[in-house]
């Protein structure tokens, strides 16, 4: 059963330096440069993360000059490596002439969710040794689904991606395509009965689905075959872009009474030189979407288009004009401009009068950190929750579920069931 760990627990792994009891384990896992090699027999999948500049301060230059990444419940993980357990693993920048930002590094494929940070333990202030430029350089995202996204499960994977997809699915399974109608925000019924035909056949003929034009991820969307889901993207070989945007961090207050921010961000394809998108190739965006760009990497829109980007520069998105109606979605981006050039740290949301925002984006009465990098030390636990959107690190219910779909068109029962994401094979 996927486990999400409740979202206070993180905004305390960011804060607290507790040294794990015992010693370390001995491990193929932690290179001498705390980096990470996964075990013998560990299958693994690779990430990216682009260090925004708001994260790169001088206590940051002067004492790590790397990225953190963290994982729980799963092998490999930190707490059984390390006695200091978080910030996890070091993160070391992957050579690229020009991009200075971009760091990669292998994570177990069963790792649920993973937390980025900048390497830094924040310590608390009611802590002897509390070092005020150490807690307020210490960053990091929420925690993020690290397994895959089904159907248009993250706002930035619109519905013309997922069609484009399903007609290869059809193509693979050797069907008729889908008939699809003009509604861009959901599955019309006809649509999804379509869908799941093509799907059962998927799974009978145990077709293995490899999309070629999408180049170095041709395998990225798969026949997920544990849960129902479809067709899902998994995120192997893609960045992780933080979203520098206030309404999307929050404000933990939980663990550190003064309040600690975590940041949001969402998965994008990686074309090189530090640019980004929503389509795996930039052939491909530029086809559906009508982008160009210019000499500096910036996304340039066809006429009747309008761009609008945040003062962080960091979220591009396209307006589009069809049939009267302006669509709204996420395009592309450049990481090596302004995002990593702009080191003033964004304005911290403000916290709401009589609440708490936990690390998850959701609101509620604060409780005890069952985390055992906590001061509290005490036992970790986790909640079986529905799937996790990572746009905004909040739990997401949907109101698509193809596991929902397949149970009725395909076995033609009625009812409703509960059902929670695991980890995919493939």
């Amino acid at each position: 059963m996927r486990k999400r760990i409740l979202s206070v627990i993180l905004a305390g792994t960011l804060s607290v330096g507790v040294a794990a009891a015992g010693a370390v384990s001995v491990s193929a896992t932690k290179n001498s440069d705390d980096t990470y090699t996964p075990s013998p027999n560990v299958d693994a999948k690779t990430y990216k993360f682009a260090l925004p500049g708001a994260w790169t301060s001088d206590y940051w230059k002067n004492n790590e000059n790397c990225v953190g990444i963290y994982w729980w419940d799963c092998v490999d993980e930190p707490k059984n490596v390390f006695t200091h357990d978080w910030p996890g693993y070091k993160v070391l920048t992957e050579k690229e002439a020009g991009v200075e930002n971009l760091y990669s590094t292998p994570v177990p494929a069963e790792a649920n969710q993973i937390i980025f940070s900048n390497h830094i333990d924040g310590g608390m202030p009611s802590q002897p040794d509390f070092n005020k430029d150490r807690f307020d350089a210490a960053c990091q995202i929420k925690d993020t689904g690290a397994q895959y996204y089904s159907f248009m499960e993250s706002d930035y994977y619109t519905k013309a991606i997922w069609k484009y997809v399903w007609d290869k699915a059809a193509d693979a399974a050797e069907m008729d395509r889908v008939q699809w109608g003009t509604d861009e925000s959901d599955m019309t019924d006809a649509e999804k009965n379509q869908v799941a035909a093509i799907y059962e056949v998927l799974l009978e003929e145990e077709i293995e689905l490899e999309i070629p034009e999408f180049g170095k991820y041709a395998k990225n969307f798969f026949v997920e075959t544990e849960n129902g889901d479809g067709i899902a993207q998994s995120f192997d070989n893609m960045v992780y872009v933080v979203n520098l945007d206030p309404n999307t961090m929050t404000i933990s207050t939980t663990i550190v009474p003064e309040g600690k921010i975590t940041y949001g961000g969402d998965w994008f394809y990686y074309y090189g030189n530090g640019e980004y998108g929503v389509w795996p190739t930039k052939d491909l965006l530029k086809a559906n979407t009508g982008v160009t760009f210019d000499e500096k990497g910036n996304p340039v829109l066809p006429e009747g288009s309008e761009l609008v980007v945040d003062k962080y520069g960091t979220v591009n998105q396209v307006k589009t004009m069809k049939d009267g109606t302006k669509q709204n979605f996420m395009v592309a981006g450049n990481f090596t401009g302004k995002y990593f050039s702009d080191t003033t740290a964004p304005e911290a949301p403000s916290l709401p009068p009589a609440e708490t925002t936990t690390g998850s984006g959701t609101t509620g009465t604060p409780t005890a950190s069952p985390d055992p990098t906590s001061a509290t030390g005490a036992t970790k636990t986790a909640s079986n929750s529905t799937s996790s959107n990572s746009a905004n690190g909040s739990v997401a219910t949907g109101d698509f579920s193809f596991a929902v779909v397949i149970f009725v068109v395909v076995a033609g029962a009625a009812g409703v069931f509960y059902f929670s994401r695991r980890k995919f094979n493939k």
